[in-house]
């Protein structure tokens, strides 16, 4: 009803889960993005290196890794030529991926180095709570190394310019935490503040509503009491602890800083239950309606 989707994938594969789970679905080949289906099919762009066994039955962990890669490969390509207006992506295994011999760190980073894109933001996004991270997949005991005044800046200008070309806030006003406990007390329990301060400072010299840096611990409130439109986090889990708090199902990853519209979903492979009919599909949902939003308000803005 919002889009006209092509899945990248293999129709094999798909046509035999749907039988097996009794969906009544229709997968369609296709060449290209424009090529016209009967209605009622999924029109699906096979990736040639990749075909599936004959005979029924899961993947290999390597073969399925090699095979996920490929699509998230394929997808970023043609959102960056501009063949199709948002890029959609379901979880992927690093794991599966880096045994199958391909170094691979997140959807986010890989599609940020075929784009050439130097600065881009990782946000999650749900009705109430919308997060951006500084640093994303690392451990924590790189966190403090890993923090750049340059880097942070970079983050909420970005995360500001994003609000506003893509969520429709003319002036968003912008929360960043602290990275210690307390706002650091001072300087007691760390310095880091310091460099988020200014961080913070420049982005207000350039007319940002941005404030901070806020101990996180009480921040969230205040979020959900209207007073900011979105957050700026130090770290992966101080971000992504309350958004799924309050959205586990429904919450949307999206790429902010490239030259393409992508978002994703907040959840994992999860392989205990794949096949099974027993995934819940909102939250991929949620982020193909979240990119069809973002391509209204890009082109409203344009």
């Amino acid at each position: 009803e919002v889009c006209h989707p092509l899945v990248i994938g293999n129709s094999r594969i798909l046509a035999r889960t749907a039988d097996d789970l009794g969906l009544g679905l229709k997968f369609v080949n296709v060449e290209d993005p424009s090529q016209k289906i009967s209605p009622g099919a999924f029109p699906v762009l096979a990736v040639p290196a990749c075909s599936s066994p004959e005979t029924p039955g899961p993947l290999s962990k390597v073969e399925g890794g090699r095979v996920s890669f490929a699509y998230v490969a394929k997808g970023g390509k043609m959102a960056f030529n501009g063949e199709v207006q948002a890029l959609v992506t379901g979880p992927v295994s690093k794991e599966a991926i880096a045994e199958a011999g391909i170094p691979f760190r997140g959807h986010t980073e890989y599609l940020a180095e075929i784009s050439r894109t130097p600065n881009f933001v990782m946000m999650l996004a749900g009705e109430k709570l919308r997060v951006a991270l500084v640093t994303t997949h690392l451990p924590l005991r790189d966190v403090p190394g890993a923090l750049e005044e340059e880097k942070i800046f970079s983050v909420i200008r970005i995360t500001c310019r994003g609000l506003r070309d893509f969520f429709g806030f003319s002036a968003p006003r912008v929360a960043v935490t602290a990275l210690n406990p307390h706002g650091g007390e001072g300087g007691l329990f760390g310095r880091e503040e310091t460099m988020i301060s200014r961080a913070i400072a420049r982005a207000r010299e350039q007319r940002l509503e941005v404030s901070g840096p806020w101990p996180a611990d009480s921040l969230f409130h205040r979020v959900l009491q209207g007073e900011f439109e979105a957050v700026v986090c130090m770290y992966h889990d101080q971000g992504l602890i309350p958004l799924k708090m309050l959205h586990f199902d429904s919450a949307v990853n999206i790429t902010l800083g490239l030259p393409f519209i992508r978002t994703s979903v907040d959840h994992g492979v999860a392989y205990d239950i794949a096949g099974q009919g027993r995934a819940s599909s909102r939250s991929m949902e949620e982020a193909i309606r979240m990119a069809v939003e973002m391509v209204k308000k890009r082109n409203t803005k344009s």
